[in-house]
């Protein structure tokens, strides 16, 4: 039979709490070998004060409870040990673990089956004990603090290693949780004075194992990088207010218990209770307040460069300079967290690439650029939020999944201890590389919240300012571009007003040359003295020398009066025409021309005043290509006949045309020439006139190595 034992209560809640904590930690990660081991103690210390909440119930004595008991006791220590062992990734302790879970089958046997351990149990005022075998319990112990001593000297020993300290800082704190724990829930063994008779309260032991088990329980479930002080608080305040929610009716129990006797009668439980109940209802207000308070006041520092970053994230938005505004970012989080460094990788379109555009206190080995198919880049995409590199070496420890190794790997050749993505309309914008803390401490999951919000935030900054920059870029871009143009018309029209003019001046010079070679041809006809005569010869060769020019200029410069003239053009004779023309140029720079016609005439349809036009340009664009290269030179001129068609080519020695500029060269105002020296529209005007006679101009051309121009027309039938 059982009663309602106001000093067993507390037992209940504590024991289905660990069973609780028990699955809560296993179904967070249930394919974690880790998370399954670290469920077990808790599964232990379930049964084992749901045991002697049993017993401290039962109105008389209750030898199952107490053997029930014992058995969730005598798992603790091999369960604690294994966990210990697996956490560390500790080697060659297989046969231990093997040996320590099989003496504790054999001591829950004999707990359970015989009376070798258990001999019965005691009468307290708080309810029934148990009693021991002091050999058999004393051997029991032994096996306890092998197994519990044994869990306590690994931690104590790795959390003492100075490197571990420095270069993992999160598994540090990690061990330094479970090392607490442990030690405080030693104090759990206080229970076992009870054991050996003595009338002792066993509630202090079950308390502080309380503590030690939430401690770790915190830790483990949300070791996302919290801070220990925080755990500690937290804890502390919930052991105060529900100590007081608890144990201030067991006071007025003890301390009143005849006067509410005689007040209330048999009815007497009920006030204490009652107390409790009332109690229990407002604790949990208690101390969501004090947690509050004591939060408030312990991250602090914390909670300033958060508001910080969040000011700062809405500030950035209204700057438009791409490169200060990355500096800005880093900067910010390098100086208000006090980290060692931090980094950012913004996105190339044109590489494929995330190239470090920002960095503070970056070391000279850091890499340049993240590749778009790194396995650090395909984990950011798919989870979509930071990375903490402690997490994934922990991974790494326990999974046999590559992909962690190589993450790991390579954030450690990043030198990051934090990993935060920017993603826009779903896409990743940059990543933020962030190293340790410059006081030591770890990352909280609030910290890794703001990281959060500060990159989605500044991803629209950054494309913003990106947009603006490309913009004022091509707005110079085009406003240069425009300038260049009007100048590039300005020479042009230039160039057609000269050549307009051409034609007036040819005519006012030709009248004047015609006279002096009219009378130096009638001087020669009377003037008998030989030297005369000579000087009157090489008066009479200029002239007719300058006729031919002032001739050919106006042939060149003409234009047809009420629109383009069409008629059949001999192609021959009109490059013999600009081969006349330009010939005594040529020669002066050191350029000779070499010419061959097969199977004569060629002749088209077509305006052979624009023809002369195109061959004139490609035979000077030709002569400047040689002397940018050499002094001298020469142009092959043939005309060929294929089929129905007639090829022109016109081929130089000259400097040659590389491969980015061979697709450009048509183009309007494209230039090779130095400033000043080329509009950049004589091959596009030559390529207009070619196509408008039905033809086509094509060029090929080795830089270094001289051009052919090749011009294809259709014959004339």
């Amino acid at each position: 039979m059982y009663y309602l034992n106001i000093w067993a209560a507390p037992l209940l809640p504590l024991s289905i709490y660990f069973l609780f904590l028990g699955l809560f930690i296993f179904l967070t990660r249930r394919k974690v070998w880790t998370n399954f081991v670290a469920s077990l103690p808790y599964y232990c210390c379930a049964v084992w004060i749901f045991g002697y909440f049993m017993l401290y119930s039962s109105k008389g004595p209750n030898l199952f409870w107490s053997r029930f008991a014992y058995a969730g006791v005598v798992f603790i220590g091999p369960t604690f040990y294994h966990f210990t062992i697996v956490f560390l990734n500790i080697k060659k302790q297989k046969k231990f673990i093997l040996l320590a879970y099989l003496t504790g089958i054999v001591f829950f046997i004999t707990a359970i089956f015989t009376d070798l351990l258990i001999i019965g149990v005691k009468k307290h005022f708080w309810g029934y004990s148990t009693l021991v075998n002091p050999i058999t319990h004393s051997i029991f112990l032994v096996f306890f603090i092998l197994t519990y001593g044994g869990a306590l000297k690994h931690l104590f020993v790795e959390y003492r290693r100075e490197d571990l300290r420095q270069q993992q800082p999160l598994e540090h704190t990690r061990i330094k949780y479970l090392f607490l724990q442990y030690a405080i829930g030693a104090f759990g063994g206080l229970n076992y004075i009870t054991d050996w008779g003595v009338n002792y309260p066993p509630f202090i032991g079950y308390a502080l194992v309380g503590i030690g088990i939430s401690l770790v329980a915190y830790a483990i479930v949300r070791h996302r990088l919290m801070d220990i002080t925080v755990a500690f608080t937290r804890t502390g305040i919930f052991v105060a207010v529900y100590t007081l929610v608890l144990g201030l009716p067991f006071v007025i129990t003890a301390s009143f218990k005849d006067r509410l006797i005689s007040t209330f009668g048999i009815d007497w439980w009920i006030l204490p209770l009652g107390l409790m109940g009332v109690l229990a209802t407002i604790g949990p207000f208690v101390y969501i307040y004090l947690d509050t308070q004591a939060e408030k006041r312990l991250l602090h520092e914390q909670h300033r460069y958060q508001e910080i970053l969040k000011q700062a994230a809405r500030e950035m938005a209204r700057m438009h300079n791409l490169k200060k505004l990355l500096s800005l970012i880093v900067h910010t989080l390098t100086k208000t967290v006090r980290i060692t460094c931090s980094g950012l990788y913004l996105f190339d379109p044109e590489s494929g690439q995330f190239v470090l555009k920002a960095g503070r206190n970056l070391k000279d080995a850091q890499p340049r650029v993240i590749e778009r198919q790194s396995v650090l880049v395909e984990w950011l995409e798919k989870e979509k939020g930071p990375v903490v590199r402690e997490e994934i070496k922990r991974k790494a420890e326990i999974d046999a999944d590559p992909v962690f190794k190589e993450l790991e790997a390579q954030m450690h050749h990043l030198n990051a201890t934090i990993v935060a993505p920017s993603f826009l309309e779903d896409k990743l914008s940059y990543i933020l590389l962030l190293g340790d803390k410059r006081s030591g401490k770890i990352y909280t999951s609030e910290d890794l919240g703001i990281f959060s919000i500060l990159t989605s935030q500044t991803a629209l900054a950054i494309e913003n300012a990106s947009l603006y920059e490309n913009m004022e870029e091509k707005v110079k871009q085009r406003t240069n571009e425009l300038i260049q143009t009007q100048h590039q018309l300005i020479q042009a029209e230039k160039l057609a007003t000269v050549g307009t003019l051409a034609g007036g001046v040819a005519h006012e010079i030709n009248n004047p040359l015609a006279a002096v070679l009219t009378n130096t041809q009638m001087l020669l006809m009377d003037i008998k003295d030989k030297d005369q005569i000579e000087s009157l010869k090489l008066i009479e060769q200029a002239t007719k020398r300058c006729r031919e020019i002032v001739q050919k200029l106006m042939v060149y410069s003409r234009k047809p009066l009420g629109g383009r003239e069409v008629k059949d053009v001999d192609l021959q004779k009109a490059l013999n025409n600009v081969i006349s023309f330009l010939n005594y140029q040529l020669m002066q720079e050191n350029i000779k021309l070499n010419t061959k016609y097969e199977n004569p005439p060629f002749i088209i349809k077509g305006s052979q005043n624009e023809l002369e036009q195109v061959f004139t340009n490609l035979i000077l664009n030709a002569k400047d290509a040689i002397k940018h290269l050499k002094k001298s030179g020469q142009i092959d001129i043939s005309i060929t006949r294929r089929s129905k068609q007639i090829i022109v080519k016109i081929k130089d020695d000259g400097i040659g045309i590389s491969k980015d500029n061979l697709s450009k060269i048509f183009d309007p105002f494209f230039t090779t020439k130095d400033v000043g020296k080329g509009t950049g529209l004589g091959l596009s005007i030559c390529q207009s006139i070619i196509e408008e006679h039905r033809g086509s101009i094509t060029v090929e051309s080795k830089e270094g190595a001289g051009s052919t121009f090749m011009i294809v027309f259709s014959e004339k039938i």
